[in-house]
């Protein structure tokens, strides 16, 4: 039996309703910015036009989780499944220039999400019909595409196809808030969301993973063991989130789904630092300020580098002090 039957199910039209709400949360300047919310299955209905009111958008939101029904047609943005087209694949392109893309000052992004998108087809369609498309690995990481869209967007000084294409960024949601609130830009956007049958489909949360990348999976210790991110004892025999490539194990509190857990620090190399208790008794030494440790400590073991807790939590308050001056 799978070790992960016992997980929480969600849906498809669930986590795109987080998402948006999310996006809508930090995007979204109360009584500047202006929202719409449409839904599509059959066919496209609008559930909240253009409103500075966040509050009503996010009421719009959370009310789609009930209502996702029917079929999906080709011209819309869709999760793959439940397609009735009546247009043709030229019949698409045209509609989209004309109806949305034709103005310098309009941007379309489409987002296909999962496996069943022919994402091939849509970066054809993309490329004509001049509008981003954006292929997402699951609804889990579409809150993260929304980051990228929202620091695009929000950053750009001269939108433009070019400058507004989303690669690989660093950024926070508190990064776009501080942004908008700095803007005196004002923005009209809409969420156009595939609320047909096939959105109802229940889905597992991807598997948080290592430093290095791998999925994370149940593993019983015959003896003690620790976390490799924060070097906490753990609390049982099963460590529910391991590694097996790496032998590593991480606490409940530092994976998310899909993710890959964050380090507490970094070498001078820039690779990922992890709790380790060394079988020698003679100690180690730390590569900062060249005292002899014992026990348990940060260390990367490709660059032989060791980092005392001292050390560590003086790195914490410097980092802490440089983001307050910041803000």
């Amino acid at each position: 039996m799978s070790n992960r039957v016992q997980e929480t199910y969600e849906t498809q039209i669930g986590r795109a309703v987080k998402a948006s709400n999310e996006l809508v949360n930090n995007f979204h300047r109360d009584g500047v910015d202006r929202g719409c919310i449409a839904t599509f299955n059959n066919t496209m209905i609008i559930r909240q036009n253009f409103t500075e009111n966040e509050e009503l958008i996010h009421r719009s939101l959370d009310g789609l989780v009930d209502v996702a029904d029917g079929g999906t047609r080709l011209y819309d943005i869709t999760d793959g499944d439940d397609n009735d087209s009546i247009l043709s694949y030229d019949r698409c392109i045209e509609e989209v220039s004309r109806l949305f893309t034709n103005e310098t000052s309009n941007f379309l992004f489409v987002l296909g999400v999962g496996d069943n998108v022919n994402s091939q087809r849509m970066e054809e369609m993309a490329e004509i019909g001049n509008f981003i498309y954006i292929p997402v690995k699951d609804f889990y990481v579409l809150e993260f595409a929304f980051l990228m869209i929202a620091y695009k967007v929000t950053t750009s000084k001269s939108l433009s196809l070019m400058n507004l294409s989303i690669g690989d960024i660093s950024t926070s949601w508190a990064e776009i808030r501080n942004h908008r609130e700095l803007s005196n830009v004002a923005i009209d956007y809409a969420l156009l969301i595939d609320v047909s049958g096939s959105m109802n489909v229940n889905i597992l949360p991807p598997l948080p993973k290592c430093f290095a990348g791998h999925d994370l999976k149940e593993k019983f210790h015959i003896g003690n063991w620790w976390c490799d991110v924060c070097g906490e004892d753990g609390q049982a025999s099963t460590s529910k989130y391991y590694c097996n490539y790496c032998d590593f194990d991480a606490c409940p509190s530092h994976c998310e789904p899909g993710r890959e857990c964050k380090p507490r620090s970094r070498c001078r190399n820039k690779h990922p630092l992890r709790y380790t208790q060394l079988s020698t008794v003679r100690g180690w030494i730390c590569n900062e300020c060249n005292k002899i440790g014992t026990g348990r400590h940060l260390r990367c073991h490709q660059c032989n580098y060791d980092m005392c807790s001292d050390c560590y939590f003086l790195e914490l308050m410097i980092n802490m002090s440089l983001l307050s001056s910041n803000n």
